[in-house]
């Protein structure tokens, strides 16, 4: 899987850019927050972590937004942020365990 860098949220020399930008991220912030997402993650981030899960509604809207803007999904996956960081970085690490000794067995 390619890593790709975390973009600032300022732009040097453009100090207006960078208020709309940061003003964009914070409304998108919120709409995250209203759809019952992590306060400090986009809305990009998680519909690019629920895509890493199969999520067909997640799988469409990447696609939109990946059209508008190449990779965009994977560039807005922040790790360290949602409801359990770190969670969508292996699916099968989360997958249930199917191993467990016959329940007679256990004392």
């Amino acid at each position: 899987m390619k890593e790709f860098p975390q973009e600032s949220a300022t732009i040097p020399g453009r100090p207006i850019l960078s208020y709309f930008r940061r003003l964009f991220v914070a409304v998108d912030q919120l709409l995250n927050v209203i759809f019952g997402g992590d306060e400090d993650e986009t809305i990009s981030s998680r519909i690019a972590k629920d895509r890493r899960r199969g999520r067909k509604f997640a799988c469409f809207l990447c696609k939109i937004l990946d059209w508008l803007d190449p990779h965009h999904c994977e560039k807005a996956i922040e790790r360290d942020e949602g409801k359990r960081p770190g969670q969508y970085d292996d699916p099968r690490r989360h997958a249930k365990r199917t191993d467990y000794p016959p329940r007679s067995d256990w004392s």
